[in-house]
């Protein structure tokens, strides 16, 4: 496992047809600091999404696990992790 932890937070536009809260993507690490897994997740644009996509970054960085987040929300959005990185 890494010893530092990177999110990668970037505000961008989105089609205005388009459900998505944010787009996160989790990439996990060896001992020997290679990456061995990425995983890409969308989350939708409601109260669920919402609540799995703060859940599920906040628990990928607590175990070392680097995260990129694109959204059309500015990062005052997410209280959570805003926290985080505070």
């Amino acid at each position: 496992m890494k010893d530092d932890v990177k999110l990668q937070f970037c505000k961008v536009v989105i089609p205005e047809d388009s459900n998505a809260l944010a787009l996160a993507r989790f990439t996990s690490y060896g001992r020997d600091d290679v990456a061995l897994a990425v995983e890409q997740v969308v989350y939708e644009d409601d109260e669920d999404g919402y609540m799995q996509f703060e859940c599920q970054v906040a628990a990928a960085l607590e175990c070392g696990i680097d995260v990129s987040v694109m959204t059309p929300y500015d990062l005052g959005y997410f209280p959570l992790l805003e926290a985080l990185t505070a």
